[in-house]
């Protein structure tokens, strides 16, 4: 099943449970997902990549919308659109995973330079690499 196509499953159970705030989440995120489609110019649905680049793009608008509000009502609502949106990303690769890709990089290579080994970590994670902790490891281990 398509991500696209569980995020309407998801819709239809969030509705038929009468769930306001994971139905309104869910409908904003196929919105998104007509704009893209719209943008390319493209008649059939676009591939999954490409879904997963919008529900990731619309994830990082929320988290930085989550700086612009004080403690309160709106913050905590922001906080739980988060987290439905959550659900429809990859999980994430953890400190311990993201350091041994590192040490495999580095010791494949003489290469020191930061951008280009960057490049090869974030490869190697594909969709599983968070740039700031993967860049974060890597300067420590430069480092040393």
């Amino acid at each position: 099943m398509s991500l696209k196509d569980r995020i309407n499953e998801d819709l239809k159970t969030a509705m038929k449970a009468r769930d306001k705030d994971r139905t309104s989440v869910l409908r904003m995120l196929l919105s998104e997902l007509k704009y893209a489609q719209a943008a390319v110019n493209v008649h059939q649905d676009l591939p999954d990549d490409e879904v997963l680049r919008v529900v990731t793009t619309y994830h990082k608008r929320l988290v930085k919308s989550l700086d612009d509000y004080p403690e309160g009502e709106r913050r905590q609502a922001i906080q739980g659109e988060i987290k439905i949106v959550d659900e429809y990303l990859p999980k994430k690769a953890g400190a311990d995973e993201i350091a041994a890709v590192v040490d495999q990089v580095l010791a494949g290579t003489a290469e020191r330079n930061f951008g280009l080994l960057m490049k090869e970590v974030m490869a190697r994670l594909g969709q599983a690499g968070d740039g700031k902790t993967v860049s974060a490891v890597l300067k420590a281990k430069l480092a040393t």
